[in-house]
């Protein structure tokens, strides 16, 4: 059995109550990612924030769309970690 999915969630960014929106996918579904590369652009308050993929691994669903008004802790992607474990 493979591990479990991981989801890509709003992080508080410490906006204050500004409005935050999806502003543009990086990634497309079913598209590998290495932790840390860009997946999502972030709207609020006239500024733009880049979410970073927190694993390495596929999208398997992207939840929202471009545009979308999102709230803090909406998961806005699922991804499935690679299967291979790390090396120590």
């Amino acid at each position: 059995m493979g591990k479990p999915r991981v989801a890509l969630r709003v992080p508080d960014l410490d906006l204050r109550d500004a409005r935050v929106t999806v502003g543009q996918w990086l990634v497309a579904p079913r598209q590998p990612v290495t932790a840390g590369e860009r997946l999502v652009e972030l709207l609020a308050a006239g500024v733009t924030v880049d979410l970073p993929a927190p694993v390495s691994g596929r999208i398997v669903r992207i939840v929202v769309s471009e545009d979308d008004v999102v709230a803090v802790g909406q998961t806005l992607c699922w991804i499935a970690p690679d299967t291979e474990p790390a090396e120590d």
